[in-house]
């Protein structure tokens, strides 16, 4: 099976246990060192000065939201073709999801559409980096309001020449297995407004500004020091294979092009395809057909969340509904061999 996702990194260790024994053997399986340095080697990789590192991306947009005293009777914009995560985090501390639809090219939040959506309710914008693919964040930024830039999916990518993490109030990151920086458990980050992380920081830890002193209601949203020492491994290794997904997806644009819809990378990003996604009417066919050959692909994501009953909308967000009903997503991890690129490619031209 040629699968989604490769873990080649992890498939080559001959004694995993190696690449956390710091941790191993102080045993400081939380708050140990390594989040530190961690914290610090990622913040210098995003060109930023500092980091938070967080129990997942989940957590990192939640406590955002916290930090920027977002709560009920607010309202968060964000869109509605994205991973639940990016809207459920608005539901769970209180406030209002407002959404908007996508671009048709990239994907990304439709900027010019924000606008009519803003009311005096509105305390902040989430752009999702859909797929790798870096949002407008210079045109959410005109609005003088908050922007929260969900990253999950856009590690290491770039916009206008700079790293992803040095763009926004705050951004979240995720490294998920899957992740294009991922761990082998789940975690997540976030850089931006010192302020902000100082806050961010105190809530991740039961609201204590040191032990036994929380003078807020916090939550336990803790990075295991496992976690960390095992990104700071792969941390050297981020550009390098973003760069192998960067040359896999030239050459599927190359082929498929005048078959199927294939990604348009957003004129101001370096998209770092965290997922590769094709779009055709007859979907289901492909992926049924590149099953047959043994390759995985899944459906991202087959239900708008305004179609779903905890996030329910009754406007209609065409782009994002076209998508939901006509994308599929093939491998593009950098592990694969160009002999498995060219399977690939082959099997959704004989699919179409």
């Amino acid at each position: 099976m040629i699968t989604l996702t490769g873990f080649g990194y992890e498939k080559q260790l001959k004694n995993p246990s190696k690449v956390f024994n710091n941790t191993w053997i102080d045993k400081s399986f939380i708050n140990g060192p390594s989040i530190k340095t961690f914290e610090q080697q990622f913040a210098n990789y995003c060109d930023t000065d500092e980091s938070v590192a967080v129990g997942s991306c989940t957590s990192a947009l939640q406590l955002s939201l916290l930090a920027l005293e977002v709560g009920r009777g607010d309202e968060v914009i964000t869109v509605p073709y994205t991973w639940v995560s990016s809207v459920e985090v608005i539901k769970q501390v209180g406030a209002t999801p407002v959404f908007v639809d996508i671009n048709k090219d990239d994907m990304c939040i439709d900027t010019t559409a924000v606008a009519k959506k803003i009311t005096n309710k509105t305390k902040a914008i989430i752009g999702v980096d859909l797929f790798g693919n870096v949002c407008d964040i210079d045109s959410l930024k005109e609005f003088n309001l908050p922007v929260i830039q969900d990253a999950a999916q856009s590690t290491g990518a770039e916009y206008k020449n700079k790293k992803v993490g040095s763009l926004s109030n705050l951004t979240c990151f995720s490294f998920y297995p899957t992740k294009n920086l991922g761990c082998w458990g789940d975690a997540g980050a976030v850089t931006g407004d010192k302020k902000l992380l100082d806050t961010i920081r105190q809530l991740r830890n039961h609201g204590q500004r040191e032990r036994f002193a929380a003078d807020m209601v916090g939550w336990n949203s803790r990075m295991d020091t496992i976690q960390a020492e095992i990104l700071l491994n792969k941390l050297p290794l981020l550009d390098k294979h973003n760069q192998r997904r960067i040359q896999i997806a030239k050459i599927y644009d190359s082929e498929l092009y005048n078959i199927v819809g294939v990604p348009k990378q957003n004129e101001n990003s370096k998209h770092v395809y965290h997922q590769y996604v094709i779009c055709h009417p007859n979907v289901d066919q492909i992926q049924e057909w590149l099953h047959s050959r043994k390759i995985q692909s899944r459906r991202y994501y087959p239900t708008p969340l305004h179609k779903t009953m905890p996030y329910k909308d009754s406007n209609s967000y065409p782009v994002s509904e076209y998508y939901s009903a006509n994308a599929l997503a093939i491998p593009v991890h950098q592990y694969l061999t160009d002999k498995e690129v060219g399977t690939i490619i082959k099997a959704i031209k004989q699919a179409t």
